[in-house]
């Protein structure tokens, strides 16, 4: 499974965190309001668990991510 994301930096104390502002994948699904847009997470690995764990249901191994062309 290939997904694209968003991410808002600058989150967190010290703005050292970031959030997951937008994720689509190859479909065209953008799972809007499957997954928590206020979470701040600390590196990408982080955030591949999490839409791996919480929004797709999918092991790890199974999920591509890799950001969005804006």
């Amino acid at each position: 499974m290939n997904l694209e994301y968003y991410i808002i930096r600058g989150r967190g104390e010290g703005g050292q965190k970031f959030q997951l502002a937008k994720l689509e994948d190859e479909t065209g699904n953008n799972y809007k309001g499957e997954y928590d847009m206020a979470r701040h997470f600390s590196d990408i690995d982080e955030m591949k668990n999490y839409i791996a764990n919480e929004v797709v249901k999918k092991p790890l191994d199974e999920l591509s991510i890799s950001p969005m062309n804006i």
